[in-house]
């Protein structure tokens, strides 16, 4: 019979493409990752990857394999989160997944007052560009300034957060404030990556600011803001983020920049379990208040 861990290793290695992805997915060594893997092939008598210069590549095998090895995954995934929600005691990790400012500038100081009311609760928090997959059981509990797409998921939008624009206050005592009228010519922005150019607050920047030049492109807002303090440019922030940053002065404009939605997704199967829900109704709560008077932050 199938070892469920070297399906595991397996999946690991099929989805990732490589061995050191998938040692840090599986959380373990490079090494060993190898050694499973060869150990996986000798005992079904086959090669599963084909090792190339751009990474392991799955055989004829492999591939037929990892059908059925995903749908082990989906039945046990299953079956761990229904022996979780039997558990009645707030005690255990709690794993929550948020983008990298939200999660050091809003969920931290929230959540602080979460862990001296169950004290038995470990809060895994997770700050970070990647998306973690809900329905593999990554994280718990995921918020984002997006709808969730995946069907088995429960959501539910807890906020809407204002954004606005701002820029250090050397950068507009060097430059003026900028002449929407002119589309900021004459100015320099501070915006997302490409990847990331459909969000409202870039859009808007295209929209308003055309003729300015982006001097700085990023991912993280974190890394937007810092770049704004040094005055590369002016840059869109969420306002519970942009007014909490001593460096950064609020830029009035003629059109406002759009609210961003924020959502909370789990898998539907959690939703009864204890923690989670305890969880879920103490984010919404603060979060719901936070958006509409952002200084409540550390309240």
């Amino acid at each position: 019979m199938i070892d469920w861990e070297d399906l595991r290793y397996f999946l690991a290695i099929a989805r990732a493409g490589n061995l050191s992805a998938a040692a840090r997915v599986i959380g373990t060594t490079q090494p060993t990752m190898g050694r499973r893997i060869e150990a996986f092939e000798h005992r079904l008598g086959t090669r599963l990857f084909l090792r190339t210069p751009d990474g392991f590549v799955p055989t004829a095998s492999g591939r037929a394999l990892l059908a059925h090895a995903a749908r082990m995954e989906d039945e046990a995934l299953a079956a761990e989160r229904v022996a979780s929600a039997r558990d009645n005691g707030l005690s255990g990790t709690l794993r929550i997944t948020a983008p990298e400012w939200l999660a050091a500038r809003v969920l931290a100081p929230l959540l602080g007052p979460f862990c001296t009311l169950h004290p038995a609760l470990t809060i895994a928090l997770i700050g970070e560009s990647r998306r973690f997959d809900l329905s593999r059981g990554e994280a718990d509990i995921a918020l984002r300034l997006a709808r969730f797409e995946q069907q088995e998921l429960a959501q539910r939008r807890v906020a809407d957060f204002a954004f606005g624009l701002y820029a250090a206050p050397a950068y507009l005592e060097r430059n003026g404030a900028p002449d929407f009228d002119a589309a900021c010519a004459g100015h320099t922005l501070v915006t997302t990556t490409e990847d990331l150019a459909d969000v409202a607050d870039a859009i808007w920047l295209r929209q308003h600011a055309a003729r300015a030049h982006i001097a700085f492109r990023s991912n993280s807002r974190e890394a937007q803001a810092a770049a704004a303090i040094a005055g590369a440019g002016l840059a869109c922030l969420a306002r519970v983020h942009g007014d909490a940053l001593a460096g950064l002065r609020f830029v009035p404009v003629p059109v406002e920049v759009p609210a961003r939605p924020l959502w909370l997704g789990l898998h539907a199967d959690a939703r009864d379990t204890p923690r989670v829900r305890a969880a879920v109704d103490f984010l919404a709560g603060k979060l719901h208040r936070i958006a509409h008077a952002p200084d409540a932050v550390a309240g």
